[in-house]
């Protein structure tokens, strides 16, 4: 697919070409629309346009993928999420409205191909219906992230007029989650079990039913989210990699353990990313590690989540560098980098954007560990089947395994799962995820806050704030609080 997202976007980026701003759907080129949308190449080259904007919230120091991960536990406070991070945010927060408008932009552009792409003759109708199935997940996947993020929103499966679309009222959160559940089970029965050749990376049958699993997990809906993971695990496509650092180097790209990622090439090409750049300190001086300068941005893992590894977890060091050596020649022995992403062993990125490392949206491990999850939820086994999945996890981590005697009830066994996603999936964009869906947010972060470190109490959590507010922006264009209101208590 990487080759393919290269050969395409120049035209894509062509084609699609139109504003961010929601509620401005209609692209201001009549060419874009009506000139487009008419042949298979067309359809070709427009869902390689939206697998592109879902690449935007990934690709740079400052994305989305950097935002939703620094509200949590996991990561020190930062003063370019402007508040998010320590719940002082409002709807004039500038990265909260950039981030939303690319959610957006997604469904706008996934609308186009669904609503179009039936009325135009395909020489390959297999592929006819596996792009409308990629439509169908792209727009499902920025559903529910608004959904879960934001709240309800108002549901466009068409495009529409800005008039048209002032008309539409934002629905419940529930109905927004059940609107993204029905995208992905439409595509799950439209796209194919995997893709081969210059295609892999694409979404595939099994990347729609992990994430729809992943959005029954945040309803505790287990009952309907066991067969899907089930059906992922018993299709024998993916396996855990044998070695943790595997899951994020590049030469393994698109291996076995990526049930989904966001995909990124190197070569200096424009297609590469930053955010792996992103995570080191300006002053970082170790050129095997980062080949070149860091940024002043960068992100830091927080003392907490450091702590709460085990010495001997392998994970720990795969994922977090304590102190480094600065440019200065100075020794920094308490700052805890993120160098999960910068594994590289193929390709050596040339310049802070060239990074080939894809990142991640589902992991096969995520995706055993979500059904060792609802194997407990629905009935503690002592030793059983959550267990094995469990102890598979610990054991590549180079941890003993644990029993029923040292979790001997489906609470110790919860609290053991917990922290095992928190070590898990560090800086994967759950962490904030799993908070809200496990009810512990306000409870977790508040003391969180409390830290010296974090401010010593001078922030707190409120539990309006477990949904980020409607960007003002957004609010204006619409001008009616019937129909596009703001989130109670912002």
């Amino acid at each position: 697919m990487k080759k393919y997202l290269i050969s395409l976007l120049l035209l894509s980026g062509m084609v699609l070409s139109g504003c961010t701003d929601f509620l401005e759907v209609v692209p201001e080129s009549s060419y874009s629309v009506n000139g487009a949308y008419q042949t298979e190449n067309d359809f070709v080259q427009a869902i390689a346009g939206v697998y592109s904007v879902q690449q935007t919230l990934y690709q740079s120091a400052l994305s989305w993928f950097y935002g939703i991960n620094g509200v949590s536990d996991d990561r020190r406070s930062s003063t370019y999420l402007y508040g998010l991070d320590n719940f002082t945010a409002d709807g004039s927060n500038s990265f909260n409205l950039s981030q939303y408008q690319i959610f957006w932009r997604i469904i706008q552009q996934s609308n186009l191909i669904i609503e179009k792409i039936n009325g135009v003759e395909f020489t390959d109708e297999a592929l006819k219906g596996y792009i409308k199935g990629e439509a169908c997940i792209l727009r499902a996947f920025a559903y529910w992230n608004l959904a879960w993020q934001w709240g309800g929103m108002p549901l466009i499966d068409r495009s529409l007029t800005v008039e048209e679309t002032k008309t539409i009222a934002r629905s419940t959160r529930e109905e927004t989650l059940a609107f993204a559940a029905a995208d992905y089970k439409q595509a799950a029965e439209l796209l194919p079990v995997e893709w081969t050749g210059a295609n892999i990376g694409r979404a595939t049958k099994y990347a729609a039913k992990g994430m729809l699993a992943r959005l029954y997990l945040f309803q505790s809906n287990f009952s309907e989210a066991k067969p899907l993971l089930s059906d992922i695990i018993s299709s024998n496509k993916y396996a855990m990699e044998p070695l943790y650092i595997n899951c994020f180097t590049d030469s393994h790209d698109n291996g076995t353990e990526r049930v989904w990622e966001v995909q990124f090439t190197g070569g200096q090409l424009g297609e590469g990313q930053t955010y792996s750049t992103g995570c080191f300190p300006q002053a970082f001086n170790d050129k095997a590690i980062l080949p070149f300068q860091g940024v002043n941005t960068d992100q830091r893992a927080s003392d907490t989540l450091y702590n709460c590894f085990d010495p001997a977890d392998l994970r720990r060091n795969l994922s977090i560098k304590k102190g480094y050596l600065t440019t200065t020649g100075i020794v920094d022995r308490v700052t805890n980098i993120i160098v999960k992403f910068a594994h590289f062993d193929k390709y050596t990125p040339q310049i802070s954007s060239d990074w080939a490392n894809n990142l991640p949206i589902l992991r096969y491990t995520d995706v055993k560990m979500m059904y060792a999850e609802g194997l407990n939820e629905e009935g503690y086994v002592a030793n059983g089947q959550a267990f094995t999945i469990l102890n598979e996890v610990r054991a590549r981590a180079g941890l003993p395994a644990v029993t029923a005697t040292d979790l001997p009830d489906q609470a110790t066994f919860r609290e053991a799962i917990r922290k095992e996603r928190r070590l898990e999936f560090a800086f994967e964009g759950l962490r904030w995820y799993d908070l809200l869906r496990w009810g512990i947010a306000k409870e977790v972060m508040n003391e969180f806050l409390a830290l010296p470190s974090e401010g010593g109490g001078r922030y707190s959590m409120k539990d309006h704030q477990k949904i980020f507010p409607i960007p003002n922006e957004e609010l204006s264009r619409y001008g009616d609080e019937t129909i596009m209101w703001q989130n109670p208590e912002y």
